[in-house]
C-alpha cells in the first residue's frame, strides 16, 4: 500500500473512534473526576490510531501477519472499548446520537480490518521477492567482480548461485515485481558466463544493471540490503 493509505487509514480511524466515543461528552463545568474520564476517552482514540498505523506498518512490504493482526485487533479492542465507556457515560442520549456513535464505531473497526487485509494482500510481491532479496543479500561477492586475484567466488559457487537466484526469480509473479525479478535471474546467468570466461569489465557491467534492477523491489518493499 502506498505512504498515503498509511498516513490517511490511522487519520480516519481516529475520525470514527472520536465520533464513537467522545460525542455529547461535556469537559467544561465537570469536576476533575469526570474530567479524567474524559481524558481517557481521547486516549483511546489515540491509542486506536496509533495501534492502526502499526498494524498497516507492520503489514506492508514483506509484512508480518501475526504481528498485524495483534496490533489490528488491539486498535478494534480500543475502539469498542472507548464506545463502550461512551455509552456508560453518557446513558441517556438520544437515540439518534447512540445510532451515530455506534455506526462511527463499527466502521472503525471494519477499517481498521479492511485497510490491514488490504495492505497484506496488497503486497504479497514483497513476500514472494523476499528470498531473492536475502541469497542477494549474503551473496554480493557473486554479484560485482573481485579484482583481487585468487580471490572470489569459484566457478562451482557461481553456478550454485545463479542457480539460487533464478529459482528465487522464478517465485515472484506480483505484476510490478515479475519483470525486475526474471531480468535478476537472466543476469544471474549472465554474470556466471562472465566470471567463468574471467571478463571481469562485463562481470562489472552486469553486476551494476543488477542492482539496478534490484532497486525497484526494495523501494516498493521498503528494504535495505
Amino acid at each position: 500500500m502506498s505512504s498515503l493509505v498509511t498516513t490517511i487509514a490511522p487519520a480516519v480511524v481516529a475520525v470514527l473512534t472520536a465520533a464513537g466515543a467522545v460525542i455529547g461528552i461535556q469537559f467544561r463545568d465537570v469536576d476533575a473526576y469526570e474530567r479524567r474520564r474524559g481524558i481517557w476517552q481521547w486516549l483511546l482514540v489515540l491509542l486506536a490510531a496509533v495501534a492502526t498505523m502499526g498494524a498497516v506498518g507492520t503489514a506492508s512490504g514483506v509484512g508480518n501477519l501475526l504481528q498485524a493482526t495483534l496490533l489490528a485487533v488491539f486498535a478494534a479492542a480500543a475502539v469498542v472499548l472507548a464506545h463502550v465507556m461512551w455509552r456508560r457515560r453518557v446513558p441517556d442520549a438520544e437515540p439518534r446520537i447512540v445510532a451515530v456513535a455506534t455506526t462511527a464505531a463499527i466502521c472503525a473497526v471494519l477499517v481498521i480490518a479492511g485497510v490491514v487485509s488490504l495492505t497484506y494482500i496488497n503486497d504479497k510481491g514483497c513476500r514472494q521477492a523476499d528470498l531473492l532479496v536475502q541469497y542477494t543479500r549474503v551473496s554480493s561477492g557473486a554479484v560485482m567482480p573481485s579484482f583481487n586475484s585468487g580471490q572470489g567466488p569459484t566457478a562451482g559457487d557461481y553456478e550454485n548461485w545463479s542457480k539460487l537466484i533464478r529459482e528465487a526469480a522464478d517465485q515472484v509473479t506480483a505484476s510490478d515485481l515479475a519483470p525486475h525479478a526474471k531480468r535478476i535471474g537472466e543476469l544471474a546467468t549472465e554474470i556466471t558466463e562472465a566470471a567463468k570466461a574471467n571478463d571481469k569489465p562485463r562481470h562489472a557491467s552486469l553486476g551494476v544493471e543488477y542492482y539496478d534492477e534490484l532497486k525497484p523491489i526494495l523501494a516498493k518493499c521498503r528494504i535495505t540490503l
